[in-house]
């Protein structure tokens, strides 16, 4: 449980190292205190920043005072993701900038903050748009796609963010910048970092606690196989396929189950 003091004493060593905003009035923790879905859970406080040097400093600040630290931005998320008891980092005031586009590479390099129709209304003149599409895309951000690997209607398509994904520029947990890319075959470090992952993995202590923290998984869902097994009502006069899952034959008033593709 963090005390008012300790609050007090981050604020103090944080706002000298911003050029953006610290907010610890109750009206703006209010504010943050919920997003789209049913939760509310007040912040420590919120931060605005202008500055990347902002989420480094602020980050690096909250790791030493022992304060939780959430990003957001739109807040569009159903399930709670946007709020905590936490240093709230505002993402959508001010990092919003596309900060380049490259047509014939079909890239883009953005800010966290970028809603994604913004992005797809730069890219729409070169025939480009970002593949994901989520219901909230006129609000939702870049950030918080990736936050959530968002879809959309047409990810069986498109993909999900993580297949258009190329590098991030992150700040670690304690304040550290380091960037995130994708690894070229045959890269040494890369081999080092596997060995790593596979020793930790290969421990029987390790293997207790990820069992013992891993819920069991609902056996009636079927094996995971790539793709996802969905059971689907059809629609009168619509698909006449058979779901490899159905069992019972349809009556003469229920419609057949329509294939998953």
């Amino acid at each position: 449980m963090i005390t008012a003091e300790q609050l007090a004493d981050f604020a103090a060593a944080l706002r000298p190292r911003l050029a953006g905003d610290l907010r610890t009035d109750a009206l703006t923790r209010m504010l943050y205190s919920t997003d789209a879905s049913l939760y509310q859970v007040m912040p420590h406080a919120v931060l605005i920043p202008r500055t990347t040097e902002d989420v480094i400093a602020a980050v690096g600040v909250a790791a030493a005072h022992d304060v939780p630290v959430l990003a957001r931005a739109a807040g569009t998320s159903l399930a709670g993701q946007a709020v905590n008891a936490a240093l709230v980092i505002d993402f959508s005031r001010h990092l919003d900038a596309i900060l380049a586009i490259d047509p014939a590479a079909r890239r883009a390099v953005v800010q966290p903050g970028v809603v994604v129709d913004d992005l797809n209304a730069a890219l729409r003149p070169h025939g480009l748009q970002f593949g994901p599409d989520p219901a909230s895309s006129d609000r939702s951000t870049l950030g918080g796609a990736v936050a959530n690997n968002a879809t959309g209607s047409h990810s069986t398509r498109y993909g999900m963010t993580a297949d258009h994904v190329l590098a991030m520029d992150v700040v670690l947990a304690g304040g550290d910048v380091a960037r995130f890319s994708r690894i070229a075959q045959g890269d040494k470090g890369a081999a080092a970092i596997r060995a790593a992952i596979a020793a930790l993995l290969a421990d029987e202590d390790n293997q207790r606690v990820i069992r013992a923290g891993t819920a069991r998984p609902d056996r009636r869902r079927g094996r995971r196989s790539g793709r996802a097994r969905l059971r689907l009502r059809g629609h009168a006069g619509g698909h006449d396929g058979h779901h490899p899952q159905s069992r019972a034959p349809p009556g003469p008033h229920r419609p057949r189950p329509a294939p998953c593709r």
